[in-house]
């Protein structure tokens, strides 16, 4: 059980550094900011102007939360 949570960490911290890097599934960094409360906002768009928000309590969270969505929007 806890080999495949590790799995699902380690894969989805790749998705994230390939976002960091180069952009995933289409998607590139648009802003990166701290909010007031002490959390952070992700944002990220495409091509057609699609963009998508993600918030988190840590970067990598919103990184984490932002990848979720990217996959969630196209795969559904």
């Amino acid at each position: 059980m806890e080999e495949r949570i590790l799995d699902r960490r380690s894969a989805l911290q790749e998705r994230v550094n390939i976002m960091k890097t180069t952009g995933y599934r289409g998607f590139r960094l648009f802003k990166s900011s701290q909010k007031p409360e002490f959390s952070y906002e992700v944002s990220a768009s495409n091509r057609n102007g699609l963009v998508i928000i993600a918030v988190g309590d840590t970067l990598d969270e919103a990184y984490e939360s932002l990848i979720e969505r990217i996959d969630f929007t196209l795969d559904n």
